[in-house]
C-alpha cells in the first residue's frame, strides 16, 4: 500500500509546487519551455546585421606564384630541383630554420670572407640569440 500511495503523493506534491510557483510569479507557465540545464551548446549569436564578407586579394604574389615549379620534374626530365632555381644567398638556398640557425649558417659559409665589423656584429647577434633561446622559447 505504501508503493501505491507514493505516485499519488508525488502528484500532490507536484501540484502544490506548481500552485506555489503560480502564486509567487503569476506570469510563469506551469511547464517551463526551456531546459534548466545546459547541453554544452552556446546560445545562438544575436546579430543586427550580417557581417560583411572579407575582401581577399586573389592575386597576391604568394598566391600567383603557387605551384610554379611543380612541372619542372615532368617537363625537365627530373634533372633540375626547384631549390636549384631559387635566387638568393648561398647559405639560404633550399634551407629552413630560425634566426640563430640562420646566423650560424651564414658564419659557417661566408665567415672568413666577411669584413671585421660585419663579422663582429654577427657574432654579437649570435651571442645574444644563444642567451635568448636558452632562457625563453618553446623548446625549454
Amino acid at each position: 500500500t505504501l508503493f501505491r500511495s507514493l505516485p499519488l503523493s508525488l502528484t500532490i506534491m507536484e501540484s502544490l509546487f506548481q500552485l506555489v510557483r503560480r502564486l509567487v510569479h503569476p506570469l510563469s507557465p506551469l511547464v517551463t519551455p526551456c531546459r534548466a540545464f545546459s547541453l554544452g551548446q552556446p546560445d545562438l549569436i544575436r546579430m543586427s546585421t550580417m557581417p560583411k564578407p572579407k575582401v581577399v586579394d586573389r592575386w597576391t604574389e604568394k598566391r600567383a606564384m603557387f605551384g610554379v615549379y611543380d612541372n619542372i620534374g615532368i617537363l625537365g626530365d627530373f634533372k633540375a630541383h626547384p631549390k636549384d632555381l631559387i635566387v638568393g644567398p648561398s647559405w639560404l638556398r633550399g634551407w629552413k630554420g630560425n634566426e640563430l640557425q640562420r646566423c650560424l649558417r651564414k658564419r659557417q659559409f661566408v665567415g672568413p670572407r666577411m669584413f671585421t665589423q660585419e663579422r663582429h656584429d654577427l657574432n654579437k647577434r649570435i651571442r645574444y640569440l644563444y642567451k635568448r633561446f636558452n632562457r625563453y622559447g618553446k623548446h625549454r
